[in-house]
């Protein structure tokens, strides 16, 4: 054995009641600076307040990084355009119901859902393909009817003629 060894256990020795007691922990305990021929322990201090200090720096540094962020996110997103509120509540509106007096398919939509719109304006426009056919037939049937009537015209202005003529053949006879 070296030389500080055999001195550590003299003391040892020499000293049974001054170690008798309990050890420290290894964490809390540093080695002596000076070479001394006792076994000298000194204790850290202040080891549970440096922890303390880091945690609230910690988390100091956390609420100044979640206000940045928040600053830089408010930045980020630009402002409301003219005429647009922002705001919490309850808005109530009149739903209204538009129909047409004829069922069609719709060819073009003018308007989306939520847009707002005036009275008279155009939100749609209907196609009108079938109802197009429908009038052609209905004018078809209106021109042919037309074209009877003036048939049956023409055959009672010949009625009537062949009549005078009958008439006038009867008064010529007698």
């Amino acid at each position: 054995m070296d030389q500080d060894s055999k001195s550590t256990e003299v003391a040892w020795a020499k000293a049974p009641e001054q170690h008798a007691a309990p050890v420290p922990l290894k964490a809390d305990l540093v080695p002596a600076r000076r070479q001394t021929d006792l076994p000298a322990v000194i204790r850290k201090p202040g080891r549970r307040a440096a922890w303390r200090l880091r945690a609230f720096v910690a988390l100091a540094v956390g609420l100044a990084g979640a206000g940045a962020t928040y600053y830089w996110w408010q930045w980020l997103h630009p402002l409301l355009p003219p005429g647009i509120a922002s705001g919490n509540g309850r808005l109530e509106a009149d739903e209204i119901n538009i129909d047409t007096k004829y069922a069609a398919r719709i060819a073009e939509m003018r308007a989306d859902q939520g847009d707002l719109v005036k009275a008279g304006q155009v939100v749609a426009r209907m196609d009108t393909r079938d109802l197009q056919a429908s009038l052609q037939r209905s004018q078809a049937q209106a021109e042919q009817a037309q074209r009877a009537v003036d048939e049956a015209n023409a055959n009672m202005a010949q009625q009537q003629t062949q009549v005078t003529l009958a008439q006038q053949e009867f008064d010529r006879a007698n």
